[in-house]
């Protein structure tokens, strides 16, 4: 019990620090006019993490050959050189394959590198690529595809399921757009996935590049296509008759970069996935635009701590400084904030220590939400100097219950000096609410 009693002890005295999780996805999507025909769309605005349209984000469809995505971010993680890492195609390899693609049929007899079947998953079709990187890991299959579930929600996926590195017919093997958000950016964000989509096309090292370059099927970035857009980055296209169209891809114009993502498109003439990317995209650079919403340099509300020795006024601010994309004509009252603390806190309290969180809202949709920490510490000098908090804490230690302080958001009925009460968010929050009632010890 001592022992116990100790480790709570030293663990009230460690400088707290803010954890943060896996990446959150904010719902909005802002009034448009676009006409679209795939049924599951999302586009994010990657530079200040704002989704500006949805429709069914959060909808499971057949993830196709996307699957190859994970597949490759597992390879990543599980194969230490990519460039030194060779693999031999052979006949009986690809006839094993529940669902070859062909992808490696040109590349028969020969020996080609792991970073090689990593350019070749993400540009093409690529799901004799993808089972090939599965064997190379060293893992077994299952073992492999338990690994890719695993990856998927450490990176905060909740509608993304894998029965195979490649592509099934399994209705269990689903994604979701909001989930591609999530898995895209882990792809793009690991270092060798520029080197291999920079060009849209890729030359296995030592191979005659007239016989075995690998070209992306994605319409949307060849220029002799009708369904071309010159400003996408990057993209990953998958299309049979039972998954229809799927696309994952990125644009960049004046500095600006977005996300889309679209599950069950139509085969069409216009009415498919490029057409829909297009459209939308093109939509939001020209109607959007980045706006700082909260202000990591502004207080955001005071908070009265209680305690048998006293009572104290904290100042919380912002932990960081937060632009989200909004409508070139947005109406600024429809920006607003709410608190969310708890209202019993661990003693003594640290700068920096989180303290709560502020949810941002435009239009009655959330569109971030944003760490609250303190100014300043309270308790950490009293050890010294304060008897009688001296004498707290000893009898504390001898209890079992923790050391424990209340907190009360500042209300109307006991309001400080004017110059503490109005929130200051780069003048564009036009409410505060408190979320949590006045709590005493």
């Amino acid at each position: 019990m001592k022992k116990y009693r100790m480790k709570r002890i030293l663990s009230l005295l460690m400088v707290l620090t803010l954890a943060f999780g896996v990446m959150c996805v904010p719902v909005s999507s802002y009034t448009n006019d676009v006409r679209t025909s795939t049924n599951d769309m999302i586009l994010v605005n990657v530079d200040t993490n704002t989704v500006v349209f949805s429709q069914k984000p959060d909808n499971k469809w057949f993830s196709g050959y996307l699957v190859a995505l994970t597949t490759y971010l597992v390879a990543c993680d599980s194969i230490a050189s990519p460039e030194k890492t060779s693999f031999t195609v052979t006949r009986e390899f690809i006839d094993q394959i529940p669902y070859s693609d062909g992808c490696l049929n040109a590349y028969i007899g020969k020996k080609i590198t792991c970073k090689d079947l990593m350019a070749i998953a993400l540009l093409t079709t690529g799901s004799d690529a993808s089972i090939a990187l599965a064997d190379l890991s060293g893992m077994a299959l299952d073992e492999f595809v338990t690994a890719m579930n695993e990856k998927v929600k450490s990176l905060g996926c909740t509608g993304t399921h894998f029965v195979s590195p490649g592509y099934s017919s399994d209705r269990t093997q689903n994604t979701t757009c909001r989930d591609l958000y999530r898995i895209y950016m882990a792809v793009r964000d690991t270092k060798l996935f520029s080197e291999l989509t920079k060009d849209k096309r890729y030359v296995p090292d030592g191979l005659d590049p007239e016989k075995y370059t690998v070209e992306s099927n994605a319409s949307i970035l060849n220029s002799n296509s009708p369904y071309y857009f010159r400003y996408t980055n990057d993209a990953k296209f998958s299309y049979t008759d039972e998954t229809y169209q799927n696309i994952a891809l990125t644009t960049t114009y004046k500095g600006k970069t977005y996300f889309f993502a679209g599950l069950l498109g139509y085969n069409r003439s216009e009415e498919n996935v490029y057409a829909d990317a297009r459209k939308l995209t093109t939509w939001a650079y020209l109607n959007l635009s980045d706006r700082k919403v909260i202000d990591s340099e502004s207080e955001i509300s005071p908070v009265k701590i209680v305690s048998s020795w006293g009572e104290y006024e904290m100042k919380l601010f912002p932990f960081n400084s937060s632009y989200k994309t909004l409508p070139n004509d947005f109406d600024e009252s429809l920006l607003s904030y709410s608190i969310n603390m708890k209202t019993k806190y661990n003693w003594p309290l640290f700068k920096g220590q989180k303290i709560g969180d502020a949810k941002i809202t435009y239009d009655k949709e959330q569109i971030e939400d944003v760490n609250l920490v303190l100014e300043s510490s309270e308790g950490v000098d009293m050890l010294s100097d304060s008897a009688r908090f001296g004498k707290y804490v000893f009898d504390r230690l001898l209890s079992d219950n923790p050391l424990i302080v209340s907190s009360k958001h500042l209300s109307e009925k006991e309001e400080p000096s004017k110059a503490t009460t109005e929130p200051s968010v780069s003048g564009t929050a036009a409410s505060q609410t408190a979320a949590s009632e006045a709590a005493q010890e």
